[in-house]
């Protein structure tokens, strides 16, 4: 099963790295709060995608209030910065 890298700063900001290591660099991020309906889900506000230059999934961004938006266990296991 392929690691997945979790890290948190004392903001409350986090980043969950999809791609790991191997990955390349980021080419285009989407933040979530500019989808239509994204007022019905709180958490989209501060969720923010990024994409790799084959447009996959690379990485997840959570801007503000990671507890809020992340399940208890993966933030448990986080990298703090």
């Amino acid at each position: 099963m392929a690691e997945i890298e979790v890290t948190v700063d004392e903001a409350g900001t986090a980043y969950v790295d999809l791609a790991g290591r191997s990955g390349g660099e980021i080419r285009d991020s989407v933040a979530l709060d500019e989808v239509e309906d994204a007022h019905r889900v709180a958490a989209l506000g501060s969720i923010v995608l990024h994409f790799d230059f084959y447009g996959r999934l690379a990485g997840l961004e959570v801007t503000e209030s990671a507890t809020s938006v992340l399940p208890p266990a993966l933030l448990d296991a986080a990298e703090r910065r």
